[in-house]
């Protein structure tokens, strides 16, 4: 179990903080107006106060909401699926949920390719550290032979110059690239699913390649917090995210398309979404709330259960410092 925080949890500056992933340019940075800038971890609860203190030079609004997801993925109405369905409540959703998806050729060893498997292949595009690159077969498509993989070692795995040979621990292998007509793969995103509203069609969706206090990666596991000491910019300044988008790069040797992202279901089913957003209405505790300049205001009472999250988002530079106590809480047996 980690070691329990007091003081100082978060900072975070909507419009200033940045954040990195593996596709940014070097050097570059993304700052965003709005962030999961602390989320309790396992095992934890939280209490405090968050103030927000503006000195932009003028008034400002400030919204604050409770998540316990990074983005809500609302899919494309039943109706405009392909196979079409009659309701939301067509799909279900287990564990994880991934849009990463190779289309491969040439199977052998033994032609097959069961969930939890890890499949390999090289990329020598890629930055030296992830030449060898990874994923985990989320599902195995026969019909089609697409591969849904999640947990990929690096985003862009599937940048290739030529043919390459993919080999899954299981014994299977499979080929992609110029020789073999079809064959691609998605710059695509994976995670695990916290709750699907199957009233709405929303996909509350916890993305693998995010951190803030927290890794993603590792979400739930002893070293899911990244920083257990006092080191409060190590905890605050090392975000990380590539958010979801409504579509996503596909490439192969034939041309790279950019296809209306599709995640799939537990049972198969390949969904295209509408919209993405890093809230619901009903999560916000603050809404439009106006900070006159040169003024803090403190938002009291804060309440935090595991795996929920803080988030801020503003227009302008305030700044947003969350200061409580985490102790350890029970944990369901």
């Amino acid at each position: 179990m980690a070691v329990k925080q007091n003081g100082v949890l978060a900072c975070f500056t909507p419009t200033v903080t940045p954040y990195v992933n593996l596709t940014t340019a070097s050097g570059a940075t993304v700052t965003p107006n709005g962030y999961n800038f602390y989320t309790c971890p396992s095992a934890t609860m939280v209490s405090g106060k968050l103030f927000i203190n503006n000195a932009t030079g003028g008034a400002v609004t400030v919204d604050v909401a409770i998540v316990s997801q990074t983005q809500a993925i609302q899919l494309t109405a039943a109706s405009g699926q392909s196979p079409a369905g009659t309701a939301f409540s067509d799909y279900s959703f287990g564990a994880y949920t991934t849009s990463v998806q190779a289309d491969v050729a040439n199977l052998g060893g033994t032609s097959t390719f069961a969930p939890g498997e890890t499949l390999s292949w090289t990329n020598s595009g890629l930055p030296a550290a992830y030449q060898s690159a990874t994923a985990i077969i989320e599902y195995w498509d026969s019909s089609n032979t697409r591969l849904w993989l999640r947990n990929m070692s690096h985003p862009l795995g599937f940048e290739l110059s030529g043919d390459t040979n993919f080999t899954s621990s299981g014994g299977g292998t499979c080929s992609a690239g110029p020789t073999y007509a079809g064959t691609g793969g998605t710059a695509g995103w994976s995670g695990f699913v916290k709750h699907y509203d199957s009233r709405r069609g929303v996909i509350y969706f916890n993305n693998y390649e995010f951190k803030n206090n927290l890794d993603y990666s590792v979400l739930g596991q002893p070293s899911e917090v990244r920083e257990v000491t006092g080191n409060i910019p190590n905890r605050s300044f090392g975000n990380e995210n590539r958010p979801v988008a409504t579509t996503q790069t596909r490439y192969a040797a034939a041309g790279n398309t950019t296809p209306t992202t599709e995640f799939i279901d537990a049972t198969g089913k390949n969904l295209l979404i509408a919209s993405v957003s890093d809230t619901v209405a009903e999560q916000f505790i603050l809404k439009g709330q106006s900070i006159s300049d040169n003024s803090t205001y403190e938002l009291t009472g804060l309440v935090l259960g595991a795996s929920q999250s803080l988030y801020i988002t503003s227009s302008a530079a305030v700044s947003a410092t969350l200061i409580g106590f985490e102790e350890t809480a029970e944990v369901a047996s």
